[in-house]
């Protein structure tokens, strides 16, 4: 889990947000780990700054909702930013978990990075995930089957838009830099 990046891609309902939701519930209900989002979920902690994520060495799950209005490079304020971000995300045991509509939508820094991307799509009976692991090159399709059994395992209202994230950069550098104090 440790330093991981996963994406989640695919159109407007087509379960990106349930299976990151899915994993990162997972997470908090089995090992107790923190999640940290942008998303309304009364189990989790609500961010909307990145400066808000603690930043120690112990777990925790990022969970950003429409991650392509935040990290796309045509609103970072620099690339050397950006970098610096991806790797705390290793360094702070994050386990970033982001949903978009396409790749090509979020910054190719991070993309190079994945650890995992998932294509994800729906109909009226199905999700369809083909997942890919892409430091080893394999990859896995999962289809579920909609119904209220699956939709239990989650809290989250599919017709709230997500807070602004906001990557407020130089404070989360500056308690980066301080933190290495009292490590």
């Amino acid at each position: 889990m440790a330093g991981s990046i996963c994406l989640f891609s695919g159109m407007q309902r087509s379960g990106k947000t349930f299976l990151a939701t899915l994993i990162a519930t997972y997470y908090n209900k089995k090992y107790d780990i923190p999640i940290f989002t942008n998303m309304e979920i009364p189990e989790f902690n609500r961010v909307n700054y990145l400066s808000q994520i603690p930043v120690d060495k112990e777990p925790k799950v990022l969970l950003l909702d429409e991650l392509h209005f935040y990290l796309n490079s045509r609103n970072f304020k620099t690339q050397a930013d950006f970098i610096y971000f991806l790797n705390t995300v290793c360094k702070r045991n994050i386990l970033l978990l982001g949903t978009c509509i396409h790749p090509d939508m979020i910054d190719k820094n991070l993309r190079i990075q994945l650890n995992y991307f998932t294509l994800c799509k729906s109909d009226n009976n199905n999700l369809y995930y083909k997942i890919f692991d892409v430091q080893n090159q394999t990859s896995k399709m999962i289809t579920l089957k909609k119904d209220y059994g699956l939709f239990k395992y989650t809290n989250y209202d599919t017709t709230e838009i997500p807070l602004t994230f906001h990557f407020d950069i130089d404070k989360y550098i500056k308690l980066n830099e301080n933190k290495k104090y009292f490590d």
